[in-house]
């Protein structure tokens, strides 16, 4: 388990945070590696809530200096105002209720200055009933790089790095049993882990399997 984690590789991220890359969003890491040649304008990075879309893409903004735009906050008549300086955008947290025109003036400022756009979201447009049919046809043919749920080697690896990040040290054994038992996101994961550092702090004793155990339970 412990030599799983040490092999694991990284990307460097904005803020100084590394990417911890794994097979679940190895694609994903491959499709910012391959910015420019995208095939298209844009890429929409799919994933659930914690997965580390958001990190992903400051990846890519450190790659490219790309403008960062929150999706509720897009209006057609300011994306040329707020984006016309840089070639590269990062919408984030888009989803079904942002398909109408100022994405897909958004889209098509993109195609038509030759810029590239990132979008970040839980559910990809495919998914998603258009009433545009232009903003439908433009975000179906949109590439989509999903990050899926973490699998062991991931999960292990971030168990560790949040562990470390609380100055807490835990034992390879604590590891070999959370990581098959525990819920497979990363936004459970973290609230597993803030609930082991309190139950640690509170009984004023180390994080041990018993321990470990007795706050699944209480998590369930």
């Amino acid at each position: 388990m412990t030599q799983l984690v040490l092999d694991l590789p990284h990307r460097t991220a904005f803020g100084g945070s590394d990417f911890l890359v794994a097979e679940s969003n190895r694609d994903a890491v491959a499709w910012i590696d391959r910015w420019p040649n995208w095939g298209h304008h844009a890429l929409f990075l799919q994933g659930a809530e914690g997965a580390g879309k958001s990190h992903l893409a400051n990846v890519w903004r450190e790659q490219t200096g790309a403008i960062r735009i929150e999706a509720d906050g897009l209006t057609a008549d300011g994306i040329q105002e707020s984006v016309s300086a840089n070639g590269c955008i990062i919408l984030e947290d888009v989803a079904e209720n942002h398909a109408g025109e100022a994405l897909l003036h958004l889209l098509n400022w993109v195609k038509e200055t030759g810029s590239h756009l990132l979008m970040t979201g839980e559910v990809p447009p495919s998914q998603w009933t258009v009433a545009l049919p232009d903003l439908d046809s433009r975000l179906r043919a949109v590439p989509v790089a999903e990050i899926r749920e973490p699998d062991d080697e991931l999960l292990a690896a971030l168990l560790v790095k949040q562990f470390a990040d609380r100055q807490l040290a835990v034992d390879p054994p604590v590891l070999a049993y959370l990581v098959p038992r525990m819920e497979r996101s990363s936004r459970a994961l973290r609230k597993l882990v803030d609930a082991l550092d309190k139950r640690s702090m509170a009984d004023r004793r180390r994080i041990s399997v018993k321990l470990a155990r007795d706050v699944l339970a209480s998590l369930s």
